[in-house]
C-alpha cells in the first residue's frame, strides 16, 4: 500500500510539473523569451511577416522593392567581433478578415523566428494585432493605422510610419481656410476610421468655418450601396464643401452618387481617398476631389518620388517601412526587438529619410501634402 501511494504521489508531482511546464512554454514570456535569444544569436536569416488584404497586391510590392534593394548589400549585424552578412527573409500574412487577421497574429507569434511585422491594413486589425505582438515581443510597424489609439498605450513595440488621423484632419483645414471653404458639410462612414476622422476633423475647426450638417451612413448599407435618399437631405444646405469621412470603393461609390446627383462642390478625404482606383471606382467623376496625403502629385519637384510609387501611398509605405526597419536593425547591430525598439524611440535622430518616431512610437517628422484628383491623375494642389 505505502509503494502504492509512493507511485501515486510520483504521478500527481510529474502531472503537475508537466502542467507548470506546458503554461511556461505557452505563455506569453516564454514566447518573447525565447524570440529574443533567437535574435540574439545573429542568424544570417532575419525573419520578417507582412501582413496585408491579399486582394491588394501594392504593399507587398512596395515591400520588395525595398528587400531587392536591402538584400543586395545585406545588413550588418555584429556578432562579438565578427560583422556577419544578413538577409531578409519574408513571410506573407492575409487581415482581409476578420477571422484571417486573428489567424495571421496567432501564427505570427507561434513562429519564434519572426522578430518584426509589418503592415495590417486597417486600423481595425491592426489595433487588436499590436496586442499580440507586444506581448510576445515582436516588433510592429504600422503604415496606414491612423486612429491615436495604436500608440497612445505606450506600446514597447509598436510603432506607426503615418501620422495619426489629427495631422490630415489639421492639413484639410488648414487647406479649405485657405481656398475660404468656411461652410462644410460632414459625410461620414459609421465605422471606427469615418466616425475617427468626422471628431478629429470637427475639433480643429474654429471661425469663420462651421459645419452647416453632419449625416452619417453604413458602408454597404444595402445590397445597392444606394446613398441618394442621403444626398438629396444635403442638397438643401447652402455649402461649400463636403468632407468625407470613409475609404476605398465606399467612398467612390459616394462621391459617384454626389456628382450624378449635381453635386458639383469639391469633396475633402483623408487617406482612405489615397488610391488612384477611386478614379475607376467612382466611375471616372472624382474632379475636384482633395486628399490629405505623404505622397506627392505629379506635379510635384519630387517627380522620381512619384514615378516609383506611381501615385500609390500603400506602396510608399511598404517601401519606407522595409527600409525604416533595415536601418534600424543596421544602427543597432542586431535583430532582437527590443534592442531595436529602443534605437527607433530614444537614438533614430539621423534614421531613414531623416524620419523620427517619439517615445510612443509615432513618427513625428513626416510631411502632409493635398493633391487633387484630375481626370485620374493626382495633381499637386498647393
Amino acid at each position: 500500500m505505502r509503494n502504492r501511494a509512493t507511485i501515486v504521489l510520483l504521478i500527481i508531482i510529474g502531472l503537475l510539473l508537466l502542467r507548470f511546464v506546458y503554461g511556461y512554454l505557452s505563455s506569453y514570456h516564454y514566447s518573447l523569451d525565447k524570440r529574443a535569444k533567437l535574435a540574439a544569436r545573429k542568424h544570417p536569416d532575419i525573419h520578417i511577416a507582412v501582413v496585408w488584404d491579399k486582394n491588394d497586391n501594392s504593399f507587398m510590392k512596395g515591400v520588395l522593392m525595398a528587400v531587392n534593394e536591402i538584400n543586395l548589400q545585406g545588413i550588418s549585424l555584429k556578432a562579438d567581433d565578427k560583422t556577419i552578412k544578413a538577409r531578409f527573409v519574408l513571410h506573407e500574412y492575409d487581415d482581409s478578415t476578420e477571422e484571417s487577421s486573428k489567424q495571421a497574429r496567432l501564427n505570427i507569434a507561434g513562429d519564434q523566428r519572426i522578430v518584426a511585422v509589418l503592415g495590417h491594413s486597417t486600423s481595425v486589425s491592426a489595433i487588436p494585432a499590436s496586442i499580440t505582438y507586444e506581448y510576445n515581443g515582436i516588433l510592429f510597424i504600422s503604415v496606414v493605422a491612423t486612429l491615436p489609439t495604436l500608440t497612445n498605450h505606450n506600446f514597447k513595440y509598436t510603432f506607426s510610419t503615418i501620422p495619426s488621423e489629427f495631422f490630415f484632419a489639421n492639413q484639410l483645414v488648414q487647406f479649405a481656410l485657405k481656398r475660404n471653404w468656411y461652410r462644410l458639410v460632414v459625410l461620414h462612414a459609421r465605422n471606427p476610421y469615418g466616425l475617427g476622422f468626422y471628431e478629429t476633423f470637427a475639433s480643429q475647426l474654429e471661425p469663420p468655418m462651421q459645419l452647416v450638417s453632419v449625416k452619417s451612413y453604413f458602408p454597404d448599407q444595402n445590397k445597392y450601396n444606394d446613398y441618394k435618399e442621403l444626398v438629396y437631405t444635403i442638397m438643401k444646405y447652402d455649402f461649400d464643401a463636403v468632407i468625407l469621412g470613409d475609404a476605398e470603393q465606399n467612398a467612390a461609390e459616394m462621391i459617384k452618387q454626389l456628382r450624378h446627383m449635381g453635386m458639383n462642390k469639391p469633396i475633402l478625404g483623408g487617406d482612405g481617398l489615397d488610391n488612384l482606383r477611386i478614379w475607376e471606382w467612382s466611375g471616372n467623376t472624382a474632379n475636384q476631389v482633395y486628399v490629405a496625403s505623404t505622397l506627392q502629385g505629379e506635379n510635384s519637384p519630387d517627380s522620381k518620388e512619384t514615378a516609383l510609387f506611381e501615385s500609390n501611398y500603400v506602396i510608399q509605405q511598404g517601401y519606407e517601412a522595409m527600409h525604416i526597419l533595415a536601418d534600424a536593425i543596421q544602427k543597432t547591430g542586431s535583430s532582437e526587438p527590443i534592442l531595436v525598439a529602443s534605437t527607433l524611440k530614444f537614438n533614430y535622430r539621423q534614421g531613414y529619410s531623416g524620419y523620427m518616431f517619439d517615445t510612443n512610437g509615432l513618427i513625428t517628422n513626416k510631411h502632409l501634402y493635398v493633391k487633387e484628383y484630375r481626370n485620374g491623375k493626382f495633381i499637386m494642389a498647393e
